[in-house]
């Protein structure tokens, strides 16, 4: 499978609503997730939008905007928006949905990011062959979602086997990371380009930590996948603290198990639980931690998460240029890090409060420590979150598909 070259003006094979690429994702043009905050990102300005009609089976929780579509032959047309119909039931319908908006909008091509029902339609739209189609993966449908979940275990076979059919009929695919392109080239013999979402700002100084107003105190960011690996970073921060002669914290937005974690603590640290907050919001706060918490799960269910995923979190913890604690086993997609910026990106490789007690000691004893940590978020930045390189790469592979003969 080949990849056309950058063209000079990434997405100008957009710009032309009279002939637009289609985007099906199974979550709203609105949603809050990680995939979500990677497209918007990548997708600038009203003319660059206008060359892409949005669809999804998932209706917007406000207003959509001109050019969104919700599409009405699944779950959400009956009434209350199901994933397993719509992956199970309904992806026939929806399927013959899309060919036909695509059809009155005299769309040029598809563009379909690999989530939940988005998956066996894209399997049966590549299929049908009437129109090109690009596909975007985040996270590996079967091995890093379905083995890990209760609701869709049994149906992991044929979630990989959709997946494998798309990728093999897809005109151009990308992926969120090496990892994942090296799987998929196995598996299916497919080549992928890797995009991440773009940021356009050079990381800004953080102001110095105040160790001694704010203690050791620990900030995280979304979903820490379970709730076991949580209770081990609190026990260690608790432990850290101790042995510091501070008090310890840890900070949790949005997603995850806080009041749970607040509750076991018992007092040991403290815990603040902040819900959602906008990502500026966030990153003021993230700010006014010692270091933040990246992690991925260590059984043996997990390995495809760790190993192929990549964590959208980590480009709002550049922004907020402080030493990244990363509680992740070797085999992680993000452990080259801790090569790449010894100090700034800190392993902790198990499960043992312990260690990850003396970890945080000395990083919390290390010279600098207090001081912002900009100058290595900035190179991790322009490493993965470069606006212009990761638009680039997208657009090749898009402008490939406005490009073709109709």
């Amino acid at each position: 499978m080949s990849h056309a070259a950058a063209a000079e003006a990434p997405g100008s094979g957009l710009r032309d609503p009279s002939r637009p690429i289609l985007l099906l994702t199974d979550f709203p043009e609105d949603a809050q997730g990680g995939g979500a905050v990677i497209l918007r990102s990548l997708l600038l300005g009203e003319s660059e939008r206008s060359g892409i009609v949005w669809a999804s089976p998932t209706p917007p929780s406000g207003s959509p905007r001109d050019g969104s579509v919700t599409l009405a032959k699944g779950s959400a047309g009956r009434g209350r928006r199901s994933m397993f119909a719509d992956s199970v039931f309904h992806a026939g319908a929806l399927a013959e949905e899309v060919r036909e908006i695509a059809r009155q909008r005299s769309a040029r091509g598809l563009w379909i990011i690999m989530h939940g029902a988005a998956v066996h339609i894209a399997a049966k739209l590549v299929r049908d062959g009437s129109l090109p189609v690009h596909l975007t993966v985040h996270d590996d449908p079967a091995y890093a979602n379905a083995l890990r979940s209760k609701r869709y275990l049994a149906l992991m076979p044929w979630i990989a086997r959709d997946l494998g059919r798309a990728l093999r009929g897809a005109a151009s695919v990308d992926v969120i990371g090496e990892g994942m392109a090296d799987r998929y080239r196995r598996m299916y013999g497919v080549e992928s380009t890797i995009v991440h979402r773009g940021l356009d700002q050079a990381v800004e100084p953080s102001p110095g930590y105040d160790r001694a107003r704010l203690g050791l105190r620990v900030g995280i960011l979304g979903n820490t996948y379970n709730y076991e690996q949580l209770t081990v970073l609190g026990r260690a921060v608790a432990q850290a603290a101790s042995r510091s002669g501070t008090r310890g914290g840890v900070v949790v937005m949005g997603r995850s198990y806080g009041d749970r974690l607040k509750a076991e603590m018992g007092g040991q640290v403290d815990v603040e639980i902040t819900g959602h907050l906008g990502e500026a919001q966030g990153i003021e706060r993230l700010r006014e931690c010692f270091a933040l918490y990246l992690n991925y799960p260590f059984g043996r269910r997990d390995a495809v998460l760790r190993q192929t995923s990549f964590p959208t979190k980590l480009s709002t913890y550049v922004m907020a240029a402080r030493p990244l604690l990363m509680h992740v086993p070797p085999d992680s997609s993000v452990m080259p890090l801790a090569t790449d910026e010894p100090g700034y990106a800190v392993p902790w490789a198990n499960l043992d409060a312990g260690d990850g007690a003396a970890i945080l000691e000395r990083m919390w004893d290390a010279p600098g420590s207090a001081a912002s940590a900009h100058e290595a978020a900035e190179r991790t930045r322009r490493r993965y979150y470069d606006l212009d390189h990761n638009r680039r790469v997208l657009f090749a592979a898009l402008d490939a598909l406005a490009a073709r003969p109709s």
